[in-house]
């Protein structure tokens, strides 16, 4: 029950975020004021969500110790897969089929970030550590005692993906899956975390280069 209940606190910190936006929106907040108070209430979300997973323990697959050869290896792996999934679905949208890739989310969020450096805390950082939370701890790893790892896999990308609103669905549907495996294998959210971070870096580096 306990566990539950941080689980369900975890979803509605995240889920008061996503719509943060739109109600300052709404109320015609925009500029500093909105990217400021979008940025801290991150900050204030993230620290939050953390303290939860502490508190809540580790879960059935988790490892009971820190294993810190395994928490560095698997952060590389997780990393560099992730960027050459990246490059690779990118060639094939391009190069193979013709496709556009410009991600609206990644270039209107470059945009605010060049307009409110502070707000590469959010994008960069913060939203990556709790996308693993909710996407990986609390939908991938619940879901699989009651379907099978693949399923699990397949629904938590899919809400990973959908929650990104952008054209490019199949690159973070992808991505999804795949920081779902690192997750899997390297028995630490904050592997998982901490790979999403660095790509995420990455892209924004050679986004701006």
């Amino acid at each position: 029950m306990k566990n539950t209940t941080n689980q369900l606190v975890t979803l509605l910190c995240y889920l008061v975020l996503s719509v943060v936006g739109t109600i300052l929106s709404a109320l015609s907040i925009t500029g500093h004021a909105y990217f400021g108070i979008i940025t801290i209430l991150s900050l204030v979300a993230t620290v939050a969500m953390i303290y939860l997973v502490q508190k809540s323990g580790k879960n059935e697959f988790e490892l009971p110790k820190f294993n810190a050869k395994k928490f560095v290896t698997w952060v590389l792996i997780g990393a560099i897969g992730a960027i050459l999934i990246q490059i690779g679905l990118t060639f094939v949208e391009q190069g193979l089929l013709h496709i556009a890739t410009n991600s609206q989310n990644t270039a209107s969020m470059l945009t605010q970030i060049k307009g409110y450096p502070y707000y590469m805390l959010y994008v960069l950082i913060c939203a990556p550590i709790m996308e693993e939370i909710v996407f990986r701890r609390i939908f991938f790893a619940d879901l699989i005692r009651p379907t099978n790892i693949y399923l699990a896999i397949i629904i938590s990308s899919v809400l990973f993906a959908f929650m990104h609103q952008d054209t490019r669905f199949v690159i973070y549907l992808l991505m999804g899956a795949w920081f779902c495996f690192v997750y899997y294998k390297s028995k630490n959210i904050y592997a998982s975390a901490t790979s999403h971070i660095i790509m995420n870096l990455v892209v924004f580096g050679l986004s701006i280069v």
